[in-house]
Formats: structure tokens, sequence, C-alpha cells
């Protein structure tokens, strides 16, 4: 007697299953979307690798030599300079200007070898553009920036790198 009432109940229950998966899947999609911008934003590691080895590395043009030879010798040598931590520091949320994410970078590093405040300002500063430069790179976002890479944008977050720390 009651054999028809209870057919369309399984593919009703059956569209809001599918519907709930749908919409849980689509909301997972943009937070892990923006979780994975910030640990492929982590790969600025590199960038700050590359500005600790950049006394070892670089070639400076003649002029930028002799300044440095006379007032920050100990640039143009090998040095040893440790990476400590990177931290990364929400800014207060959305940033309206760039519809991004606001997020500082800082590293911590520390150094016998380089004592001297303009010596650790220039390498700190070397560091922070070397770790800039990584980011862009990285995201394919050097288009966006000034030759500085600063600020610097990902797909989801534009960074900005505070004064390298010394410990």
């Amino acid at each position: 007697m009651f054999k028809n009432e209870d057919k369309g109940q399984g593919s009703i229950e059956f569209l809001f299953l599918i519907s709930f998966g749908i919409i849980l899947a689509l909301l997972l999609t943009n937070s892990l979307a923006q979780e994975y911008d910030l640990t492929l934003s982590i790969a600025a590691k590199n960038g700050v690798t590359t500005g600790l080895d950049g006394g070892r590395l670089s070639v400076f043009e003649k002029s930028a030599y002799n300044k440095y030879k006379i007032n920050n010798s100990v640039l143009t040598h090998p040095n040893s300079i440790k990476l400590v931590k990177i931290e990364t520091i929400d800014r207060g949320g959305y940033d309206s200007r760039y519809n991004r994410t606001s997020i500082q970078i800082k590293a911590f590093v520390s150094s016998s070898s380089v004592m001297l405040k303009g010596d650790r300002t220039s390498t700190g500063d070397r560091i922070n553009f070397n770790l800039r430069k990584s980011i862009t790179m990285t995201f394919g976002t050097s288009n966006l920036t000034n030759t500085l890479h600063n600020p610097c944008f990902s797909n989801h977050h534009v960074y900005t790198t505070a004064n390298v720390q010394w410990v």
C-alpha cells in the first residue's frame, strides 16, 4: 500500500550527500591553496642561504668593491654567517592595496666575523634582498614588484621583510 512513497527518498539523500561533498571540497581547496602558498614561500630560506653565501660568491662592480674595501672590508672576504631561524608574522590579515594577505618575514642570523653595525646592516640588506628575490622567482611574480623585490608577491600573499636580527 505504501510502496511508491519511499522510491524518491534514496535519490534525494544521494544528491544531498554529493552536494555536501562538493561544497566541502571547494572550501578545503581554498584553504589548502593558501597553506600551500605559505609553505612554498618558506622556500625563501634558499634565498637567505644565497644571501649568506653572497660574500663568498658575489661579483662586485669595481666602484662597489672599492667602497666595500674601504668601508666594509669584512664583506669582501669569506665569512661565516649562520641562519638561526626564519619567522613569518601575519601583519593583520588582508591588505586591500594588493588584494592579498600581508605577511612579514624576519631572519635571525649569527656571526662571529661580522661585528660592525654597518657590516651587519649591509649583510642584512643582502640577505633580505635575496630572500624576497627567491619568493618572486618561486612564484614567477617578479613582474609585479620593483627592482629590490619589495614588496614581493605570491599567489595569495604580499611579503615584506623586517631587518635581519643578529643573535
